[in-house]
């Protein structure tokens, strides 16, 4: 079953970590993997294949694809950062008339 868009106006980060560490945590690492909001995800093992994933997760629960521009090693590095980066945008979409 698909994630369920969430109400993304004005959203805090801590609202945005559990749903990717639970993501994440079952969807692209193993149980071996101990992935933490501060865990170097790339150091981790994280991916293209993995990226292609958390995309699409992102677009299904938050309703945006990330651009292109944003994906970077900084933004991607752990839990911390991606959530950051996808309240930012989130704030940026729903401040748009």
């Amino acid at each position: 079953m698909p994630p369920q868009p969430v109400n993304h106006c004005m959203s805090q980060p801590a609202e945005v970590q559990p749903r990717l560490l639970e993501f994440l945590r079952s969807g692209i690492f193993g149980p071996e993997t101990v992935v933490t909001e501060d865990t170097d995800l790339i150091a981790s093992g994280f991916d293209s294949l993995s990226l292609v994933s958390l995309l699409v997760f992102i677009e299904n629960s938050y309703g945006f694809w990330i651009p292109q521009s944003e994906i970077t090693e900084d933004n991607l590095k752990n839990i911390r950062s991606i959530s950051a980066l996808v309240v930012r945008l989130l704030n940026e979409h729903a401040l748009r008339p």
